[in-house]
């Protein structure tokens, strides 16, 4: 059986099990393998083993983005086994990489507010600050929302096929975000896209124009909030994960690990709790400490020069 006949079965099979849920985990999947089916050629999957995974697994140099993808191997062999392809597993043969946390620009209640006013100016701006600030949507789910999502009064629906691992849940509208949330329902029709994508009226030189039949994609949405970021005069880079993370921090402080758990979404209260709740944010500390003093002498007043030299140094 060739390598590329072997992934349709998976993927379909997969999919019939739920375990499958939604185009862009099929996406993830079918880059991962399918990159390996190059790697061995297309030659029959019971025909490859542990070199080949660790191959693969090679073109990705970053830990996590490598577990990603040996999961996803893991997990197809582990079916070629259940169907009697092969007897073992070779990337179970192969060892993990150890994992890195990411790293993310953490917002401060002062730099959350400076985001917004940065926001005011453009109508798209504001409506994805303000969504991601007060409604922690994830960036698939910003792309995907569309007038329909916002019909409930009070509610910003996420339904399964945006949600991540199809999952609904509903997210109060913050009066805050109120009426935000009142300008997209005047503007954006039932089917339309909040965040629409764009096509060029006569390609590849012609205008471009906002196509409300498609999202926009993943990496224009990344620009965007990064530029509204810099904008904020933000010193770190801004992100829509970055948004989500301040819902969290918010909502979770505020309302406690259960209600924040259901408002982010998350399968697992141990993922809020490690996330929002298990380090103290900087706003926590900037607030214990403030007016502490221990009475250091004044320091004498030094007059500085408008562009010090490289050579200055002080002592």
């Amino acid at each position: 059986m060739r390598f590329d006949v072997a992934i349709d079965q998976f993927i379909a099979d997969m999919r019939a099990q739920a375990r499958i849920n939604s185009d862009h985990t099929e996406t993830a999947y079918r880059t991962a393998l399918t990159q390996h089916a190059e790697d061995v050629a297309n030659r029959d999957p019971a025909k490859t083993g542990r070199e080949d995974v660790k191959r693969t697994l090679a073109h990705w140099r970053h830990p996590n983005s490598r577990n990603q993808r040996h999961a996803i191997l893991r997990s197809f062999y582990d079916w070629c086994m259940e169907e009697g392809h092969r007897r073992d597993n070779p990337a179970r043969q192969v060892r993990k990489a150890r994992a890195s946390k990411p790293q993310m620009y953490r917002l401060t209640r002062g730099e959350t507010l400076a985001l917004l006013d940065a926001s005011k100016q453009d109508r798209r701006d504001r409506w994805v600050a303000y969504l991601g600030i007060l409604a922690g949507l994830r960036s698939q789910e910003l792309r995907g929302l569309q007038g329909r999502h916002l019909q409930r009064d009070g509610w910003v629906w996420v339904s399964p096929d945006i949600g991540k691992g199809r999952v609904e849940r509903w997210v109060p509208v913050l009066a805050e975000l109120d009426p935000v949330v009142a300008e997209i329902r005047a503007l954006v029709a039932i089917d339309g896209f909040v965040f629409p994508g764009q096509r060029r009226a006569d390609p590849p030189h012609g205008t471009r124009m906002v196509d409300t039949n498609r999202p926009q994609s993943a990496s224009a949405l990344h620009r965007r909030v990064v530029r509204l970021g810099q904008a904020a005069g933000i010193a770190g880079r801004v992100t829509p994960h970055s948004l989500r993370h301040a819902f969290g921090d918010l909502i979770a402080r505020h309302a406690g690990a259960r209600v924040a758990q259901v408002l982010m979404g998350h399968a697992s209260i141990e993922t809020t709790v490690g996330t929002y709740l298990g380090a103290v944010s900087l706003d926590e500390i900037a607030l214990a400490v403030a007016g502490l003093r221990i009475d250091a002498p004044e320091l004498p007043v030094a007059v500085h020069p408008d562009k010090p030299s490289a050579h200055d140094r002080s002592t």
